[in-house]
C-alpha cells in the first residue's frame, strides 16, 4: 500500500478501519463486519477513485469518512482532523454528494442553496445557479419531484458552491444518462483545475470513460482493500497476456479466463520475462487491471 508519510501530502488517512453494522433485514441478528482492516491514503490535489462491485462497502466507507457512521476500530483523519463518528464535525471546506439525499423531499433547490449559504460565508450562489441551469433544474423545484439523476446534479451543484478543497461523491455517475455524465465530468474537471490542492474522492463500480480523469485507485472487495496505488503505476506494473497454449506458468497469471481456445490473464510486468512462448503481451487498461484483480481475489 502507498502511504505518503506526512499530513501535507494527504487529504484523508485511514488506518486499520473496521465498521460493524446491524443487519438491515433483521435487527435481532448479530452485527455484520462490513469493512475489515481498511487502510489507505487519499493524496492531496488528486482524483482518487474508490472502486468495487455493489456491496463491496464503498457507501459504508464514504459515510464513515464523512462522520455519519462511527468506526468500530481504526483511525481516520480528514484534512488533519480525527473523525470518529457523528460527534466529530468535518473541517470547513469539504463538500459531500451522498448516494441519497438526507434533506426533506419538500425542500426546493433554492432552499438547499440558501441553507448552505447561511453556514458558508463565501458561498458561490452564482456558480450554483449556473450549474442548475445547465442541469435544467428550476430553483423552485422540490427535491422529491426530481429524478435520481437530477438529484445528483442538484447535490453536486450545492456542494461545488463551497468551492471545496475536498469533494467526496458516492456513485455520482450511476443515475446519469450519457449526456449528463459528460456534463458532470466536465464540471468536476473544471472544479479540480480551479485550485492546486483540490482533492476529489469518488466511488464507482465502473471506471468507464472517467479512467483518464483518475490519478489514484483504491479497490475494495468484500470490505477489504485489495489494491491501491497511482493509476499510472498500476498500468506500468501490469501486462495483459493472451495465449493459446497451456503454460506451466499459470501461478503467475491473475484472473485467467478462457475464451474459445484463447487464455487471457493479467500478469505483473516483472514476471512477464519468464513467460516465453506466450503469443501476445499488451498494455492493460485500468478496467483490465481492476477486473482481473477482482476475478483473482474472488476465487
Amino acid at each position: 500500500m502507498n502511504h505518503f508519510g506526512t499530513t501535507g501530502d494527504v487529504a484523508i488517512t485511514v488506518q486499520g478501519l473496521d465498521v460493524d453494522l446491524p443487519d438491515p433485514q433483521r435487527w435481532t441478528r448479530p452485527v455484520r463486519n462490513v469493512l475489515r482492516d481498511v487502510s489507505f491514503d487519499v493524496p492531496r490535489g488528486q482524483v482518487t477513485a474508490l472502486v468495487g462491485t455493489n456491496g463491496a462497502g464503498k457507501t459504508t466507507l464514504l459515510r464513515t469518512l464523512s462522520g455519519a457512521l462511527a468506526p468500530s476500530i481504526g483511525v481516520i483523519e480528514v484534512e488533519g482532523a480525527p473523525i470518529g463518528g457523528p460527534e466529530d464535525a468535518l473541517p470547513a471546506g469539504i463538500g459531500i454528494v451522498p448516494d441519497t439525499p438526507f434533506h426533506p423531499d419538500h425542500w426546493s433547490a433554492d432552499e438547499l442553496v440558501m441553507t448552505q449559504s447561511r453556514v458558508e460565508p463565501d458561498y458561490d450562489a452564482r456558480l450554483v445557479g449556473t450549474l442548475l441551469r445547465r442541469a435544467r433544474i428550476a430553483p423552485s423545484t422540490q427535491l422529491g419531484r426530481l429524478s435520481a439523476g437530477q438529484r445528483t446534479r442538484l447535490l453536486l451543484a450545492v456542494a461545488l458552491g463551497i468551492r471545496p478543497a475536498l469533494l467526496m461523491l458516492d456513485e455520482p455517475f450511476a443515475p446519469l444518462d450519457p449526456l449528463a455524465r459528460t456534463e458532470v465530468l466536465e464540471e468536476l474537471r473544471e472544479h479540480h483545475a480551479g485550485g492546486e490542492d483540490r482533492t476529489i474522492l469518488l466511488s464507482t463500480h465502473d471506471l468507464g470513460e472517467i479512467d483518464r480523469f483518475v490519478d489514484h485507485i483504491v479497490l475494495l472487495h468484500e470490505g477489504r482493500v485489495v489494491l491501491e496505488g497511482s493509476a499510472l503505476d498500476l498500468l506500468e506494473e501490469h501486462l495483459m497476456v493472451t495465449t493459446a497454449e497451456v503454460t506451466p506458468h499459470l501461478a503467475l497469471l491473475h484472473g485467467a479466463r478462457r475464451s474459445g481456445d484463447q487464455l487471457e490473464a493479467l500478469v505483473r510486468a516483472e514476471d512477464a520475462v519468464g513467460l516465453a512462448g506466450l503469443t501476445d503481451l499488451r498494455r492493460p487498461t485500468l478496467q483490465d487491471v481492476l477486473t482481473f484483480t477482482l476475478r483473482e481475489v474472488s476465487r
